[in-house]
């Protein structure tokens, strides 16, 4: 790969954000813009580019909870509709700058524009609100997190994204106050919280528990009732990747390009001063869904019935305990456009149901009712989990 090095993202296993493989590229000598959108193998793993003719996330917002972002980025240049640091204390909005890069890239992932230049994320024509809540040496607080995800939901975010991998049970250990309430916070008040689980190669140190990394048990095995989509990683063949954490019991646990166990195999993102770089690690693998979930939203599907979509229409595969398959955006978008039309066709029957007369006619009432079921089919199952 021409103009390539690799490194490790610089922080250790008691980081806020997940760990990511990284490799440093430069494009190829005289690259154009499609060249690099061909190196997006990752939109190409969910069927983005077939779910754009759809819905491309126009009216949604995505809240980023992370290291910060560089709005000047030209895949990120006017994404960015509020700002704010979340360091110690209250947050205080006006700038978030990312000096690490791991929150540029995740914004990329998510929204990167449609535009020509540079990489396009999963939700093209979805904004951003970023919170800065993971200081410049990769540090981060729980109680700073959590204020974090409140702030950005309270300035509209539909979608959270939480690329802090670490999870419940790590987290807790070494920062203290769950992540919990955030982001019940963000569920309460109609905004899907999306966490990716973490990487094994961040949580096999000596302060975490054999059973929760060396035996095969995940660190971020105890979600119990968290209402979070939580995410693990696949590598360019589809594959569960090698460093991704089990899902362990989480409600609603999907996997998503994450790169390979290689830096060099990794997913193309934007960094800070005009850069790209290839990654992998769930906290890559995370945004993608939240794309996702961008799209589902601007469709007008409300929380419950977005994620219902994302499960249902994920691709079945063997992805380990409380996995429910791969995301795919094209057949997620496609599931969401059928309920809609029943739905529509739906009321159209029932606005017919009546006569001059008043009678109903026992026909229409029939196939109103058939419409009805079709629409409600795998919409109720997040409400019953």
């Amino acid at each position: 790969m021409t103009g390539a090095r690799s490194r490790r993202w610089p922080w250790g296993p008691a980081a806020g954000v997940a760990g990511l493989a990284l490799a440093l590229v430069a494009g190829p000598a005289g690259a154009t813009h499609d060249e690099r959108f061909a190196e997006q193998w990752n939109l190409a793993q969910i069927g983005a580019p077939a779910a754009w003719a759809t819905s491309t996330g126009q009216g949604v917002t995505v809240g980023i909870v992370d290291t910060g972002v560089d709005v000047d980025h030209p895949d990120l240049a006017g994404k960015v509709d509020a700002l704010a640091t979340c360091l110690g204390g209250p947050c205080r909005e006006g700038a978030a700058p990312d000096r690490i890069g791991h929150g540029t890239a995740m914004a990329g992932v998510v929204a990167a524009a449609h535009d020509g230049v540079g990489i396009v994320g999963v939700a093209p024509d979805a904004r951003l609100v970023v919170a800065k809540a993971i200081a410049d040496d990769g540090m981060g607080t729980t109680a700073d997190i959590n204020n974090a995800i409140r702030w950005v939901v309270d300035r509209g975010a539909d979608v959270v994204n939480l690329s802090l991998g670490g999870a419940d049970r790590r987290f807790v250990t070494l920062a203290g106050t769950p992540l919990a309430s955030g982001i019940e916070y963000a569920w309460s008040r109609g905004a899907i919280p999306v966490l990716a689980a973490g990487n094994y190669d961040d949580v096999l140190a000596d302060d975490v528990p054999a059973d929760e990394g060396l035996l095969g048990e995940s660190a971020s095995y105890n979600y119990g009732d968290l209402d979070a989509v939580v995410v693990g990683a696949t590598d360019r063949g589809g594959e569960v990747a090698g460093y991704s954490v089990a899902l362990g019991d989480a409600k609603w646990g999907v996997v998503a390009p994450g790169g390979g166990d290689e830096p060099a195999e990794g997913v193309l993102v934007p960094l800070p001063g005009r850069r790209h770089a290839v990654v992998s690690g769930t906290s890559v693998a995370a945004p993608h869904v939240a794309g996702i979930l961008a799209l589902l939203r601007a469709q007008d599907l409300p929380p419950a019935e977005a994620v219902d979509r994302l499960l249902a229409t994920a691709e079945a595969g063997s992805c380990g305990r409380g996995c429910r398959g791969r995301v795919r955006a094209d057949a997620a978008v496609a599931s969401s456009v059928a309920v809609t039309e029943a739905r529509s066709q739906e009321a159209e029957v029932r606005a017919g149901q009546s006569g001059g007369d008043g009678r109903v006619d026992p026909a229409l009432a029939a196939l109103a009712a058939v419409l009805a079921a079709l629409a409600a089919a795998g919409t109720a199952t997040v409400a019953r989990r």
